[in-house]
């Protein structure tokens, strides 16, 4: 007798039955760029990498001081080397040249004599090598990167104030869910319809406010208040001290100041220990999908060797192959998932630990190489950046295929009411 219960249907893109169009990567970063966390992660990118140019121009361009000396001394020799060129170039005018002027009355030659020396080496360094073209290259880059620092420097400081924006108004709604928090502890201290005595009440709220989940909002809220108190001071409504502001203003700008780097540090940690924990239940996880699908197939397996071996396959009911399909896609599923979020979370820890490393040198003021350090900073935006494209592809990609799927089962329904 045949059975009533009709088979479950699996997605018509899995049955390769449906066209779907994938998102391409303009309609990704236009997806990203819709994004707030997209948003400053790229204007991330594009600040660090406006400051890696800076940082390039400081160390090794005009702006190191003594740099811009030795360029200004060989611009001046090469102006020297140029005027006694034209003597020892031409052959006509090295006729005119008199004697006594470079050869000594005696005829012997003084190597230490300067008019001797100078138009030698203009000799060597101007006809027979090209090495103030080179230097020449050299000064027109370093000009041009100062060149480009100095348009660029608009630029960084209003990105930089775009991202800080970007972070700032949530002071009222931490105050809010604090607020919040210290009702709930009141009323438990307060609460004596139970049995509970002082010291049970004490340890509850202790326990309460020392969860993992409060330490993270305390963190995140200390950033936040020296993060904003700092945007107080960038749009110039308190002054520092050295800019004409109160000593109250200047202390409190240098305590926000050093506590956002070690407010930071602590959201840091905190996001490295909870990496930690997602990326153990991940794996866990993993292991179990595989585990559980190996015990499946070789109890499959046992079943159909037994089977056999008692010659009973020829009268057991037919395997039923949809349901085989189903289960393989659906632990093909779960795997696919489960992988992606441990990249993920392998992702976003990198960029964690690049944080920590570009934080630890101004909490610690180690002597790091200022270029290297602002290239750890722009690989945790280009991290943070490639984890929101991720998303957003992975995104996209279900909603094209569920408007593919109900465009395909509206076709079907209509073939139907046309029959």
């Amino acid at each position: 007798m045949a059975s009533n219960q009709q088979p479950q249907q699996q997605p018509l893109h899995r049955q390769g039955k449906l066209p779907v169009t994938l998102p391409s990567n303009f309609e990704i970063f236009n997806a990203c760029v819709n994004d707030l966390t997209g948003k400053d992660k790229l204007a991330k990118i594009v600040l660090y990498s406006i400051r890696l140019l800076t940082s390039i121009h400081d160390v090794h361009g005009l702006g190191n001081p003594s740099i811009a000396r030795s360029i200004k001394s060989a611009k001046i020799i090469e102006e020297n080397l140029n005027k006694h060129s034209n003597i020892i170039l031409n052959d006509e005018s090295t006729k005119n040249i008199n004697k006594s002027s470079t050869y000594p009355s005696n005829g012997i030659i003084n190597l230490t004599s300067f008019t001797y020396l100078l138009p030698l080496f203009s000799k060597f360094l101007l006809k027979a090598s090209n090495i103030l073209s080179k230097s020449k290259l050299h000064r027109c880059l370093l000009l041009f990167l100062a060149f480009l620092v100095n348009k660029l420097s608009d630029l960084m400081n209003g990105l930089s104030i775009y991202r800080h924006l970007l972070r700032a108004g949530t002071i009222p709604f931490r105050v809010w869910r604090f607020t919040n928090h210290i009702r709930y502890s009141l009323n438990i201290l307060l609460d004596r319809s139970k049995l509970d005595g002082p010291a049970v009440r004490i340890e509850k709220v202790l326990k309460y406010w020392t969860s993992k989940d409060m330490i993270s909002q305390i963190a995140n809220a200390w950033y936040t208040i020296s993060d904003e108190i700092l945007l107080i001071f960038r749009f110039k409504l308190l002054l520092e001290g050295n800019k004409g502001g109160s000593n109250f203003s200047n202390s409190l700008f240098v305590w926000a100041e050093d506590h956002e780097l070690y407010s930071w540090m602590a959201t840091i940690l905190l996001g490295l220990n909870n990496d930690w924990e997602k990326w153990i239940l991940l794996k866990d996880e993993e292991s179990k999908i595989i585990l559980n699908q190996k015990v499946r197939a070789r109890t499959k397996r046992i079943v159909g060797d037994f089977k056999r071996k008692n010659k009973v396959s020829q009268s057991s009911p037919e395997i039923d192959t949809e349901d085989e399909y189903e289960s393989s896609s659906l632990y093909l599923d779960k795997l696919v998932q489960t992988n992606k979020d441990i990249k993920t979370v392998q992702i976003n820890s990198i960029r964690l630990f690049c944080d920590l490393i570009f934080d630890a040198k101004y909490i610690f003021h180690w002597d790091m190489y200022k270029p290297l350090h602002v290239t750890i900073g722009m690989m945790s935006g280009c991290l943070g950046m490639y984890n929101v494209w991720r998303q957003q592809k992975e995104r996209l990609t279900r909603e094209a295929i569920a408007d593919a799927e109900a465009k395909f089962q509206a076709e079907i329904n209509n073939s139907d009411n046309k029959v």
